[in-house]
């Protein structure tokens, strides 16, 4: 049994109503759509048509749930999904492949296998706009959709590992919260009961960055931004136990290619890693006015 496994396997179970409580109004919810073969091909769709635009349409706010790569679904992210469907996006929430039995980059593969697949239920539901989307994720989801966004800008991602061709419209944006863009880097971070050495071993087949499956640079987010990259959106925490440091490099990287980007570092009492899935915490508000105005801008520019 790994221990990595167990501790994000109870943190879901305690976690989940103390997360997922809020409805934020009436919302249509269509479970278990399948976007390939297997256990984890599946996505739910959250929406609201009464919101939609003057066509009809909703934004498509694409979102990959955490758990550590070894754990997690998509019902543990029920309430970020009902939030943003009362914001006025058609919300697509995913689950996918699991460490260790899949191992990177099994994860980014089935992330854009799901992006491929919307344009297929297009005519299903009209309300959304596969024109729009927004990729999102959190912790271990934040890092499949930054990296899901690596390899649609670049092919030689793509081909060196073997992952799908992407098919949809390029994302109008990334927002990423409390995301390891390296998580080769995490390995060297000490937590309790050796969590991250052991997710190292579910995840690569080793807890040594000297015999990784794939050149750290084909991991690594930051070695992969280029200038043709959508807009960014980083909110990590100033205390994060597991990824706190790795925004500035993201940043930088951004910064270099000339890539817009916003960033909030939450530093209120209590903030710490995945803070802004707990809808009571005092630094909550504020993660979520940083990462709507974002996106509030970038709609700006659909609508225009």
């Amino acid at each position: 049994m790994h221990t990595s496994r167990v501790f994000f396997k109870i943190s879901d179970v305690v976690n989940h109503p103390l997360r997922n409580y809020p409805r934020y109004g009436k919302t249509t919810v269509v479970k278990n759509l399948r976007y390939g073969e297997g256990k984890y091909r599946r996505m739910d769709f959250y929406f609201s048509p009464e919101i939609a635009d003057e066509n009809g349409k909703l934004p498509v706010f694409f979102n990959v749930h955490g758990g550590g790569f070894v754990c997690g679904g998509k019902r543990y992210r029920s309430g970020i999904a009902r939030r943003y469907a009362a914001k006025g996006f058609f919300v697509v929430n995913i689950d996918y492949s699991l460490a260790p039995k899949h191992k990177f980059p099994e994860g980014t593969r089935d992330c854009i296998t799901a992006l491929d697949s919307l344009a297929g239920f297009s005519e299903r539901f009209p309300q959304m706009d596969t024109d729009t989307i927004i990729i999102s994720g959190d912790s271990a989801g934040g890092y499949y959709a930054a990296h899901a966004v690596s390899a649609i800008y670049s092919d030689t991602l793509v081909k060196e590992l073997d992952l799908p061709e992407y098919t949809a419209a390029k994302p109008k944006a990334l927002l990423n919260f409390f995301t390891p863009f390296d998580p080769v880097k995490c390995l060297d971070n000490p937590a309790p009961m050796g969590i991250t050495e052991d997710i190292g071993v579910c995840l690569f087949g080793t807890s040594s960055g000297d015999s990784l499956p794939y050149p750290e640079n084909f991991i690594s987010v930051p070695s992969c931004v280029t200038d043709e990259w959508c807009p960014v959106c980083i909110i990590a925490g100033e205390r994060d136990m597991f990824c706190g440091g790795q925004e500035r490099e993201m940043a930088a990287a951004l910064e270099r290619a000339g890539v817009e980007y916003s960033m909030y570092v939450a530093r209120e009492k209590g903030d710490a890693h995945c803070t802004h899935l707990y809808p009571f915490m005092r630094g909550t508000p504020k993660i979520f006015a940083a990462a709507d105005e974002f996106l509030e801008n970038i709609l700006k520019e659909r609508i225009s």
